[in-house]
C-alpha cells in the first residue's frame, strides 16, 4: 500500500521552497510517496494515511503522529557555513549520526533533524561556501576527499536513500514503494579516435611530438592506421556494444563537439569521420552532449549553445541530456546554464578524486538554486563510479578497483538504487596507461548486475 502523506508544522509561519523540495527529494525521489504540506493544522489532521509534524514538540504535535525536529534551516534563506550539531546516533534513521542535531527533552537528548540534512546535501550548499577554494582541484572542482560525506564515511552509500528507507520501515507500517536496482553504462567520448580524422595539420604536429619525446611505436603505429592495415586504439564502439549487449545494458554516449583547445583535445567536430560515429552511434544508443572545459569557463553562454547545436544537427533531434567535459561544476551557475540552454537532465554529479555519492543520491533528482531559492526544471543524473578516479586519482590495482566496485553495488543493490558507471572509449582500448583495462571492464560489468 502506497500512503498519502500529510505535513504540517507548528513551528513555520510560512513554507519555503526548501520545505517542498525536501518533499520531492525523500517522499517522491526515495521512497515513491504521495506527500503535500498542509498550511493548516485542520486541513493536516483531516484525511491521510500518515502525519509528519515537524518542528514543534512531540507534545504540540499529538499522539501517533511521526515528530521530526526542525534545525530552522529550512526556513533561512542563501548560503551559509554551518556550526555542526552532531544528532546521537541511536536517536538518528540508520544509527549514526548527522548534523543538525536538535536537543530535546530533559536529558538533552540530541535527535536529527534529517531533512535539513536532506536539504543541505541534496542542493550541494556544502561546495558553495565562500572561502572554500582550497578545498578545490586546480580545475577549480571541489574534491571529494574534502567532503563531509568523505569524512564521516558517508560517501561510498546513497546515504539518502538509506537514512529515508531506514526511517520508514522503522517509524510506519509502510514500505518504501518497489523499485528495482538497475546498473547503467555511460561512455564519455573526448577522444574519439587515436589518431584518425584529425587533419593533416593536427597529424603531423602530433609525429613530431611522437618523435621528439621518444614514444616509438605510436610514431610508427600512426601511419599503419593512417593507410587502414590497422584499426585506430580508440575505436572501440563496436566491443562496447557487444559487451553491454550480453547484459541488456543500452549505453549513453557524451560526445565532444568543441573547438580545439589546450583542454579541448578532441576530434574535430566537422570531420566525417566524427559524422560517421554519430550516425552510427544514434541507431544503436543514446547521444548527447559532452559540454567543453571552453564552455563551462565562457562568460557567456554562447559557446555551450554553439556545442549543443552541432551535436542537434547531426543528430536531427532537440539535446536534453549532457554532462561536463572533467565534471566542471560550480553551483548553482553550472546547473542556470544547462537550464537555460535547453539541457533538462545532466549527468556531471560525481567527484573526479573519489567514487561515491556526491549528493547522497543514487537516483534522479531536480536540481536547487541556493542564490534564487526555487527548485530548478533541470534533473541531476549521480555518477557512482568512475574509470579515471580508479586508475589515476587512487592507482588502485585491478583487484582493489574491482573490490570498490563489488562493495559500491552492495550499497546501491540495498536501497533498490541505480549505479552509474562513467567510462571513456580510450579507457577499454588496453592501449598506454589503459593497458589491462579492457577485461577489467569486462568484470566490472559482471560485478554491477543484480545479485
Amino acid at each position: 500500500m502506497v500512503p498519502e502523506v500529510r505535513i504540517w508544522s507548528p513551528s513555520v509561519d510560512q513554507l519555503t521552497p526548501r520545505h517542498h523540495y525536501v518533499v520531492h527529494v525523500v517522499f517522491e525521489v526515495v521512497l515513491g510517496w504521495p506527500a503535500v504540506w498542509c498550511d493548516r493544522e485542520s486541513a493536516w489532521k483531516n484525511g491521510g494515511d500518515l502525519h509528519i509534524c515537524y518542528g514543534g514538540t512531540p507534545s504540540m504535535c499529538g499522539d501517533e503522529v511521526l515528530w521530526i525536529p526542525d534545525a530552522g534551516l529550512l526556513s533561512r534563506s542563501g548560503v551559509e557555513e554551518m556550526d555542526w550539531q552532531w544528532s546521537d546516533a541511536e536517536l538518528t534513521p540508520g544509527g549514526t549520526r548527522l548534523p543538525f542535531g536538535v536537543s530535546h527533552g530533559v536529558s538533552n537528548e540530541m535527535h536529527a533533524d534529517w531533512w535539513s540534512w536532506v536539504f543541505w546535501m541534496a542542493a550541494r550548499m556544502e561546495e558553495q561556501v565562500e572561502g572554500h577554494e582550497l578545498k578545490r582541484d586546480r580545475w577549480g572542482r571541489f574534491q571529494g576527499e574534502h567532503s563531509l560525506a568523505h569524512a564521516e564515511g558517508w560517501l561510498k552509500r546513497p546515504n539518502i536513500e538509506r537514512v529515508v528507507r531506514d526511517w520508514a520501515s522503522a517509524a510506519t507500517r509502510f514500505m518504501p514503494s518497489n523499485r528495482h536496482y538497475e546498473a547503467r553504462a555511460t561512455m564519455d567520448v573526448d577522444s574519439a579516435f587515436a589518431y584518425l580524422h584529425k587533419g593533416p595539420w593536427l597529424i603531423f604536429g602530433a609525429a613530431i611530438q611522437d618523435l621528439f619525446k621518444g614514444r616509438w611505436k605510436r610514431f610508427l603505429e600512426r601511419p599503419r592506421v593512417l593507410w587502414g592495415s590497422e584499426p585506430d586504439p580508440y575505436d572501440t564502439y563496436e566491443w562496447i556494444e557487444e559487451q553491454h549487449a550480453k547484459f541488456g545494458l543500452r549505453t549513453h554516449y557524451f560526445m565532444l563537439l568543441a573547438d580545439r583547445s589546450s583542454k579541448d583535445r578532441g576530434v574535430p567536430f566537422d570531420s566525417k569521420g566524427m559524422r560517421r560515429l554519430i550516425s552510427y552511434l544514434t541507431q544503436v544508443a543514446d547521444v548527447s552532449i559532452h559540454p567543453s572545459f571552453e564552455s563551462h569557463e565562457s562568460a557567456d553562454s554562447r559557446t555551450l549553445k554553439s556545442e549543443i547545436n552541432r551535436l542537434g544537427q547531426l543528430k536531427g533531434n532537440q539535446l536534453d541530456d549532457g554532462r561536463q567535459h572533467y565534471l566542471l561544476q560550480r553551483f548553482p551557475g553550472s546547473w542556470k546554464r544547462l537550464e537555460a540552454c535547453g539541457i533538462n537532465r545532466d549527468h556531471s554529479l560525481g567527484y573526479a578524486d573519489q567514487p561515491g555519492f556526491r549528493s547522497g543520491l543514487s537516483r534522479p533528482f531536480r536540481a536547487y538554486d541556493l542564490e534564487d531559492e526555487r527548485i530548478m526544471d533541470l534533473w541531476l543524473h549521480p555518477i557512482a563510479i568512475m574509470d579515471a578516479t580508479l586508475m589515476r586519482y587512487l592507482n588502485l590495482s585491478s583487484k582493489e578497483a574491482l573490490l570498490m566496485v563489488r562493495s559500491i553495488q552492495d550499497e546501491v543493490e540495498q536501497v533498490q538504487g541505480i549505479l552509474t558507471l562513467l567510462w571513456h572509449n580510450e579507457s577499454v582500448s588496453n592501449r598506454w596507461e589503459w593497458e589491462g583495462w579492457r577485461e577489467f571492464y569486462k568484470e566490472v560489468l559482471q560485478v554491477v548486475q543484480p545479485k
